[in-house]
């Protein structure tokens, strides 16, 4: 499959890998480093878009293993504490400790580039994360006053 953008300099064909075609939908779950965090370490990241192959950007959230901290800074920045999810190992086992995803702060990457990324073995794909944790994930997004609308509307059905 083939996806169209539209630059400065006209059409270009943005080759998308199968596995990517098969597997990108709202809560598949990637592997991966990402320039956006201040480590350099891989993190796990959540695609949240409601239609990611339909979409240019990529919404992704990413987890961390650093909940004590997650939980402080939402505290005191005084952001709802439903935009800060946390998730234990025994409700998405791919997780190998309990981590925080902080509902308040998108990262967006081009579909191009987690095309490129892929082909260079730089992402690693997960099983996707449970409906009702996606459902939670959704709501902390919605509460949260640091989200766009427009983002939001890309998320939620």
């Amino acid at each position: 499959m083939q996806w169209k953008e539209f630059g400065a300099k006209g059409f270009r064909q943005v080759d998308i890998p199968i596995e990517i075609r098969l597997s990108l939908r709202q809560g598949t779950v990637y592997y991966m480093a990402e320039r956006g965090l201040s480590s350099t370490e891989p993190h796990y990241f959540i695609v949240l878009n409601r239609k990611p192959l339909e979409s240019k950007i990529l919404l992704l959230l990413v987890a961390s293993s650093q909940v004590e901290k997650s939980l402080k800074r939402i505290t005191r920045k005084n952001l709802p504490p439903e935009s800060l999810v946390v998730i234990n190992d025994t409700e998405y086992d791919d997780f190998t400790k309990e981590s925080s995803i902080d509902c308040n702060k998108l990262f967006n990457k081009s579909l191009e580039e987690l095309c490129e990324q892929w082909k260079k073995k730089e992402v690693r794909a997960h099983k996707d994360l449970p409906r009702e944790l996606v459902e939670k994930l959704i709501e902390g997004v919605m509460a949260s006053p640091m989200i766009s609308e427009e983002d939001k509307a890309l998320i939620d059905s």
